[in-house]
């Protein structure tokens, strides 16, 4: 997922700098008493590395040392008796069980969330790409931008959406050797660590709930139709769907309603949270930008939205009478409706009209295939430069 490369890349640097590191992958000390206890970890280090009063502690796979946040508080409580300037720094792949054990360590940490690549840092290491424009202030350069790299932001969105952004799939460049890793991440990650780590008894009926849900990104879940459908208890089933949000396989997005009791209670659309893992279940060999899925962008929409700075909430909108728009974003005071149109001609939907109305929105964002332009305050925005823009 990059946690270990970007541990074992600050390894390297604070090295560089004449620091003393220590990295060490919990996992492969599942079945020793190296984590039994505090004092027990640092006899180790003293032992193993030559223990210093100032030097940096990392340590990965978090999850699977027991009962972690003790762990880590009694550690950290040692350290500042002892006054040693120690840095302790720990990654885990899953929230639920990082958010469980960390409750330990409130006032005391500073939290980190490591998501795949987005399309901006897929294009980034380009310098042509490295701008993020504003909506409001430079709309104009937008255009200009897009008119100029057009086909290129094309034929590389396209690429991203096949492939996704987990690091090591997006910098490879050979597409079978994509393939590989791709499968190797689902294999090891989802269908044995999570399901073994996190105590899944029916495996089975795990793995055809994240490929059922795969088929049906930016649709609503029916829990019940899921639990007929797996033949899965609706607890079980509840708790798979627990784990998959925590773990950042899928993500699972609420309605707009003023009211939050109602926005809880009704049932949510799910995303999944790397197009490469839907494409690893729905296999496409040859992939057009003028083929995606419309489900697929509203995906990447959501994805790249979810990224952007300052935001509160996104929701989706959806009335009793069947209007529909795809994202409802809250910034501050400000709501800003946003619907994706993946088509040649696009216009400015009714619903966003009638939301605007009874919302007095400042602006309305709606994502097309190619069209660019600016009517009033409605902003027509191509899929392709979505990830280059701060609304």
């Amino acid at each position: 997922m990059g946690k270990t490369t970007l541990l074992l890349w600050l390894k390297e640097f604070l090295e560089s700098r004449g620091k003393k590191v220590v990295y060490i992958a919990a996992d492969e000390y599942r079945d020793r008493e190296l984590f039994g206890s505090a004092t027990l970890f640092l006899k180790f280090l003293e032992y193993e590395y030559g223990l210093k009063r100032n030097m940096n502690i990392l340590i990965d796979e978090f999850q699977y040392i027991k009962q972690a946040g003790i762990f880590t508080k009694t550690l950290r409580d040692i350290i500042k008796r002892k006054k040693m300037k120690i840095n302790i720094i720990v990654s885990g792949s899953s929230s639920l069980e990082i958010s469980r054990n960390t409750e330990f360590l409130t006032g005391r940490k500073i939290e980190f969330l490591l998501s795949p690549f987005s399309f901006y840092e897929y294009l980034s290491p380009d310098k042509r790409f490295s701008h993020k424009f504003n909506l409001h202030n430079e709309f104009e350069d937008i255009v200009d931008f897009y008119l100029i790299y057009r086909d290129e932001l094309k034929q590389r969105f396209v690429s991203y959406i096949r492939w996704g952004g987990y690091p090591e799939v997006a910098l490879e460049k050979e597409n079978e050797r994509r393939k590989i890793l791709l499968k190797e991440i689902i294999s090891t990650y989802i269908e044995k660590d999570i399901t073994g780590f996190l105590r899944v008894e029916n495996i089975s009926g795990f793995n055809k709930l994240v490929r059922l849900l795969s088929a049906q990104i930016g649709a609503l879940v029916n829990k019940n139709e899921l639990s007929n459908t797996l033949n899965l208890h609706h607890k079980t089933l509840t708790k798979y769907l627990n784990i998959l949000e925590g773990t950042f396989i899928f993500s699972f997005v609420t309605p707009f309603y003023r009211n939050i009791r109602k926005e809880l209670s009704k049932m949510p659309e799910v995303y999944i949270n790397d197009t490469g893992i839907y494409y690893y279940f729905q296999p496409q060999n040859l992939l057009l930008f003028d083929s995606i899925a419309g489900n697929v962008v509203e995906n990447y929409v959501y994805n790249t939205l979810k990224g952007m700075k300052g935001l509160n909430s996104i929701n989706f909108y959806r009335t009793i009478a069947k209007s529909e728009i795809d994202f409802v974003l809250r910034k501050g005071e400000i709501t800003i409706p946003v619907e994706v149109k993946f088509r040649s001609k696009v216009k400015v939907p009714v619903s966003i009209k009638h939301f605007r109305e009874r919302y007095k929105t400042e602006k309305s964002i709606i994502i097309t295939k190619d069209e660019i332009k600016k009517e009033k305050d409605v902003y027509f925005i191509p899929a392709s430069i979505l990830g280059l823009i701060e609304i």
